[in-house]
């Protein structure tokens, strides 16, 4: 058995190749279709994933389109759904965001104007389709919010990480060398979406001495464990997934600190499925792999049967490499070894035991999860570099600039568990007072 593009590929159910890069989310309509938002765009399915419609638009009672950057749509009452987006704060900044929430009654037909969602005056961005219903009925949303200077586009101070592919240099980036700092929040609505608060206890970060050294979190993502419990994962710049707990639904939040799943600088989803067990499907790379410039080149997945602690059934859902599971390195910042500066300044100094040419290259990353009782949809985005025959140039299948950029996989429940029926297992119960996490 080969895990290489993916472990178990004879038990996919649909796979397709869409034009929608990072932006998908789902919801499950009242009659059992599926209502795909990417941006403004939408499709739906009748059968569980296997065809889409085509690609249509929605407005507003105001003519507006609805939908944005980092869609999330998100059940409400009755026949009723929401979709939370970014949109721009100012019209001269598309960078200095908030996010709005549209709600439509009808299961998407209709939508209401949108409501701002965030605080004035502090910009916030969303990874998309992060929206979640408790089973309070409680809607949680998580975001983040950035501080300092950005990139410019002529900045020459910042170094640019990449490998040789057929001899030609291709970027490896994934925002290593970012000179902002990211937080994160939670926003909650106790009224299906007409009015928002938010956590009571602050941004969250990582602290790893007192008052002394943070590093950054962003992109999160958040599950419900048990009714009340909820399981928060981040995007961090040192070599892990972290997470966070909250015991009040989402109100206040323990300190992030480290999973035992290795990552690259690339966000993750979080979901529980109809098992109860937790599914997870994040970039998975160790520190020797992202020096060599293997960043985002194996997204797996992987399930905890005992609420988040042990993961089990690693599996590659894309992935250039055999192996699906991976031990963290230290915690520490992670980039790739392979830097460049801007013509004009000298070269960096580098570690040469991670430098080295490849014959094949891909980036894909970005996934959007959708559980159903008997399946899960996995959207990703995918990039696959190859060598022109004749030209001294690489062909991109998939990626920006071509007819797609994005797949769409629609997995059995099974194959979750490699292949085998999903059950639990009695080493792992999960012990009374379990999530009762003391923060390190």
């Amino acid at each position: 058995m080969t895990n290489v593009p993916m472990t178990l590929p004879d038990l996919v159910l649909a796979t397709h190749k869409t034009p929608f890069f990072h932006s998908s989310t789902f919801v499950e309509l009242e009659d059992g279709r599926i209502l795909h938002a990417a941006g403004s765009r939408f499709t739906t399915s009748d059968d569980g994933g296997i065809t889409w419609s085509d690609i249509s638009e929605r407005h507003d009672v105001n003519g507006n389109r609805v939908g944005g950057g980092g869609s999330s749509l998100v059940k409400l009452d009755g026949r009723g759904i929401g979709l939370a987006a970014m949109a721009p704060m100012d019209d001269d900044d598309p960078w200095t965001r908030c996010v709005v929430f549209w709600r439509s009654p009808d299961g998407g037909e209709t939508w209401e104007a949108p409501v701002r969602v965030s605080p004035v005056n502090i910009k916030t961005h969303m990874y998309q389709d992060v929206a979640l219903r408790t089973s309070s009925g409680r809607i949680i949303l998580p975001v983040y919010t950035s501080i300092g200077q950005r990139t410019p586009p002529n900045d020459m101070e910042s170094p640019v990480s990449g490998k040789l592919v057929h001899n030609q240099w291709v970027s490896t980036a994934g925002h290593f060398f970012d000179p902002g700092y990211s937080m994160v929040y939670v926003l909650y609505s106790d009224d299906d979406g007409r009015t928002w608060q938010r956590n009571s206890d602050g941004e969250l970060n990582i602290i790893f001495d007192w008052n002394a050294t943070y590093s950054y979190v962003n992109e999160p993502t958040v599950t419900e464990v048990q009714p009340g419990i909820l399981l928060m994962m981040m995007r961090t710049g040192v070599g892990r997934i972290y997470q966070a707990w909250s015991h009040d639904n989402g109100e206040t939040w323990t300190r992030p600190y480290p999973t035992s799943l290795a990552s690259s600088t690339a966000p993750c989803q979080i979901r529980t499925l109809p098992t109860g067990h937790l599914l997870a499907v994040w970039n998975q790379e160790n520190e020797a792999e992202v020096k060599m410039g293997f960043n985002r080149t194996r997204l797996s997945a992987a399930i905890s049967r005992n609420g988040g602690s042990v993961w089990e059934f690693f599996q590659n859902v894309q992935s250039l490499h055999e192996k699906t599971r991976v031990e963290p390195g230290p915690i520490a910042p992670l980039r790739p070894a392979e830097q460049h500066y801007r013509p004009g300044r000298p070269a960096p100094e580098r570690e040469a035991e991670y430098i080295e040419s490849a014959d094949t290259h891909a980036r894909w990353s970005y996934p959007s999860v959708f559980v159903m009782k008997d399946r899960v949809i996995i959207a990703h985005t995918y990039t696959l570099y190859k060598s022109h025959p004749t030209d001294a140039r690489l062909i991109t299948e998939g990626g920006k600039g071509t007819a797609w950029n994005q797949k769409m996989k629609v997995l059995p429940l099974n194959w979750f568990y490699g292949g085998k029926n999903p059950s639990d297992n009695p080493i792992l119960r999960v012990q009374p007072g379990s999530y009762d996490i003391a923060v390190p």
